[in-house]
C-alpha cells in the first residue's frame, strides 16, 4: 500500500507532470484517461458528487486524499461474503467471475484471494452498493442480538419473532422466496443476509 508521503508526492506532481508533459504530448489519450479515472472513482465511490469537468490532476488529488482519509484496509475470503450476503460460496465465486465485485480481479487464477471492503458490489438489476455497508448492516444486527440481560428463552423468542416479520415482509419462508429468487434488488440483499444470519442463530440456539 502507498505511504502518505508517496501520496503527497503524487498530488504536488501531478499537476507539473500529467497536466504539462502528457496533455501536450497527446491530448487525445490525456482527455481518455481523465474520463477513465473519473468514471472508476464513479463506480467505486457511488454517493460522490464528481464534476465532469474535473482535469486529471484534480481527479488524482482528489483520490490521494480520499485514500488519506479512509479507513483501514479490511478484506474478506469468499466464505467471509458468503455469510454476510446470505448467499452460498459458489454464488459469490460466481459474482467474481462476472465482475459483479466492482474492480477486483483474481490474482493468478487462486479462488482464495481476499476481497477488499474498499470495493463495491452491483446488483444485477445494476444497484451498486459498497461491501463496507453490507458488512456493518451485518454487522449492526448481529450486535444487537447481543442483549446483555436477556435469559436464553426470550433471546430465542427475539430471534423467532425476527424471522417471523421476514415470513410476513415476503410471505413464506427464506426457501420459498428469497432463497430461490435469482434477481435480488440491493434491499433484498440485505434481508436476505439478516435473515440467514437469523436462521443460523436459530439453528445454533436449537442444537445447544
Amino acid at each position: 500500500m502507498s505511504t502518505k508521503q508517496e501520496r503527497q508526492l503524487v498530488i504536488e506532481k501531478s499537476e507539473k507532470i500529467l497536466d504539462c508533459t502528457i496533455k501536450q504530448l497527446d491530448l487525445e489519450f490525456y482527455h481518455a484517461f481523465s474520463n477513465v479515472l473519473h468514471d472508476y472513482i464513479m463506480v467505486t465511490n457511488p454517493s460522490k458528487n464528481i464534476d465532469k469537468k474535473m482535469v486529471l490532476s484534480e481527479l488524482i488529488f482528489m483520490m490521494a486524499e480520499d485514500i488519506n482519509r479512509a479507513e483501514p484496509l479490511k478484506s474478506y475470503t469468499t466464505g467471509e461474503l458468503a455469510r454476510i450476503f446470505g448467499v452460498s460460496v459458489q454464488a459469490i465465486n460466481k459474482w467474481i467471475d462476472e465482475g459483479r465485485f466492482l474492480g477486483y480481479k483474481r490474482m493468478g487464477g487462486n479462488r482464495h484471494n481476499r476481497i477488499p471492503d474498499s470495493l463495491s458490489y452491483t446488483t444485477r438489476t445494476g444497484e451498486v452498493i459498497s461491501i463496507r455497508e453490507v458488512a456493518a448492516m451485518y454487522n449492526t444486527h448481529n450486535q444487537s442480538q447481543d442483549v446483555t440481560g436477556v435469559n436464553p428463552q426470550e433471546h430465542r423468542d427475539a430471534v423467532i419473532d425476527e424471522i417471523t416479520r421476514f415470513m410476513r415482509k415476503y410471505g413464506g419462508t427464506y426457501e420459498m422466496t428469497l432463497g430461490t429468487k435469482g434477481e435480488r434488488t440491493v434491499p433484498e440483499d440485505r434481508d436476505s443476509s439478516i435473515w440467514i444470519a437469523l436462521l443460523d442463530e436459530l439453528r445454533d440456539i436449537n442444537e445447544a
